[in-house]
């Protein structure tokens, strides 16, 4: 079976987790492929109004924040709120989980104006059932 949309399951909170995922969408979008992206559990803060931008890193990842926050001072990276923006402008789908959000004390209220919806897992999957699959 042909993959021809591309889904991204967000878990992790961790800034270079979500900013190579959403390179890959827009990537995919680029290509005229249809993207689906599902945040869920620690991914959902980046969902959230009026949140500061947001920079967790990992154990790993802790290890170049310094070099990090001075590239994305210097605008070498982009903010991931600023990527989320543009990819939702490119045309991907944004839903956050229902259940992290319920889990999580965030109520629908609360997210960005990108989100298109909250959903269960089942949902997003029977919406991506023909796609390609990448848990991030």
């Amino acid at each position: 079976m042909k993959r021809e949309g591309l889904g991204i399951i967000f878990h992790s909170g961790s800034y270079d987790r979500i900013y190579h995922g959403l390179s890959l969408a827009r990537v995919a979008l680029a290509l005229d492929r249809e993207v689906i992206l599902f945040f869920t559990h620690w991914a959902l803060e980046y969902l959230r109004k009026g949140k500061p931008s947001l920079f967790k890193l990992d154990e790993e990842g802790e290890t170049y924040r310094v070099k990090l926050e001075e590239n994305i001072k210097k605008k070498n990276m982009q903010d991931i709120s600023e990527l989320i923006i543009l990819t939702k402008a490119m045309g991907a789908k944004l839903y956050a989980c229902t259940s992290s959000m319920s889990l999580l004390n965030i109520s629908g209220d609360e997210l960005i104006k990108e989100v298109d919806m909250s959903v269960e897992i089942v949902t997003f999957l029977t919406n991506t059932s023909t796609f390609q699959i990448l848990f991030i």
